[in-house]
Formats: C-alpha cells, structure tokens, sequence
C-alpha cells in the first residue's frame, strides 16, 4: 500500500483524513503542532526545516500522496504575521519541500483552502495579491504586523485565497513531471476551528449549506476528509489544478452563475 503524510492531522478534517487512509491499509505520517508523528509548528521556518527533513528521512523513496490541510484562524492571540506564516507560508514550503518525494512515486498533493473565498470583497488589508506575487515572507509579515490587530479574518481569507491562486498556478507545472496537485474548498465544518465563529441562535451569523437545511448547521469533518483522500489516490490522477467544493451546496447558492 501507499505512504501518504497529512499536516494538521491531529483534529477535525485531518485527523478523519488520516482514519480513512488507514482504514485503506495505507501508512500515513501525521504533521501536526500537536500530537503529531512529526510534532512541528508550520507557522515557523524552524519548524519547516523539521517536516521537511524528517519525512525524507522516514520516506527516502518516495511519497504516494500528500494532504496539506492544516490551518488557524485569525484570533486576537494570534499575531497577524503568524496566520500568513502558517495558512499559506507554511503550506506552500511543505508542499515544494516534499515534490520531489511526491515526484519519485508520481503522487498526489491536496491542499484544504476555506469556504471564505466564495465570497469576498476584497478591501482595505487584503494581502493575497502580495502573497501570490511576491511571495517575501518577512517583508509582508513586517507590513500586516502594522494593521489593527482585528484584521485577522482578512488575513485567514487573504491566506486561502492566495493558496488557492498557488495552487491553480503550479499545478501544470508539477503535472509534466507526473504530480498532480487540487485543492479543497468546504464549507463550515464542526471542528476547533470555528468554535465562536458559527453561532445559530445569533441573527448576526448566517452560512447557507442547502443540503443541510432544516438538519444541522455544520458539516461533519469526515465528508471533507473523504474528498481529501480521494484527491491523493490513484484513481483520481486526471485531475489536476481543480478547486472542489466541500461545502454542502454554500458555493453554488451565493454564485449561482461562476463555474468555479
């Protein structure tokens, strides 16, 4: 069977992502700050080093598939440089450091994007622009450390937005040496990250899923790891460069006319 490694895989759609690929008998590498196989904070370079290092060491033949899902919102704790780092720094590296792992066995790469993108207005402190086209990590964290720290939320949208843009960009690339690499797009989903975020007693919050309504508010963390692990198996090796919506219906309701 396969060798697959996951980022954020001790929690919500990480962690069913890792159930499912086990349950397949395949081996799977959990990359997480907490309680991983490899324990490491992505949010760091140091911490980088030590993924990258540590599964070529662990898989000096090769990877079959790589899911890059792990992810923090924009909380006060948080320092706004520091979501930048880990959502979309801290993907990115991981992703280009393992490619050539990934490209021995001509695996898969799968990263978990967000919802908020469906719909965005762009403003005032979006960085995605930046982060897609200049790419300098310490020079944008030196600016967006200057914006009010309450700009969290438009760092996190900034951060998958512009994973998403990477993603799309690099995926012929890395498909004429045999990788593909998609991306995954949900909805709300019941994990630690959007606790405080989805309230459905409040008015002031509202996120349309129609294929749970009238059920439930949130979807379940299994259905957006089951989409996750079906884009680094083998069966799905013609498709690349694609953004799949894991979201219950959201993006279709708020962009009725947009393919994508």
């Amino acid at each position: 069977m396969g060798i697959y490694a996951v980022t954020g895989g001790s929690s919500g759609i990480g962690e069913q992502a890792i159930k499912i690929l086990r349950n397949l008998s395949h081996d799977v590498i959990n990359i997480d700050i907490n309680n991983g196989d490899i324990t490491a904070d992505l949010g760091t370079i140091e911490g980088r080093e030590v993924v990258i290092s540590s599964v070529h060491e662990r898989c000096p033949d090769g990877l079959d598939g790589l899911v890059c899902n792990h992810g923090i919102m924009g909380l006060p704790r948080h320092k706004l440089s520091y979501v930048l780092s880990t959502n979309y720094f801290g993907a990115v590296v991981v992703m280009e450091g393992l490619y050539d792992l990934l490209k021995k066995k001509k695996g898969s790469c799968v990263a978990t994007i967000s919802g908020s993108i469906t719909n965005v207005r762009r403003g005032k402190h979006f960085v995605d622009n930046l982060l897609t086209n200049c790419g300098d990590e310490a020079r944008i964290n030196r600016l967006v450390d200057t914006f009010p720290r309450q700009r969290g939320d438009v760092m996190y949208i900034s951060s998958k937005i512009a994973l998403a843009n990477w993603v799309r960009r690099v995926s012929t690339f890395w498909a004429v040496n045999g990788v593909n690499i998609n991306a995954v797009v949900p909805g709300a989903v019941a994990t630690n990250i959007t606790e405080g975020y989805i309230r459905p007693d409040l008015d002031t919050y509202y996120y349309p899923m129609p294929m749970l309504y009238g059920t439930e508010n949130q979807m379940d963390a299994y259905y957006v790891g089951q989409a996750l692990v079906s884009l680094v198996l083998p069966e799905s090796k013609g498709i690349c460069g694609a953004l799949l919506y894991c979201d219950a219906g959201h993006a279709a309701i708020l962009n009725p006319d947009r393919p994508t």
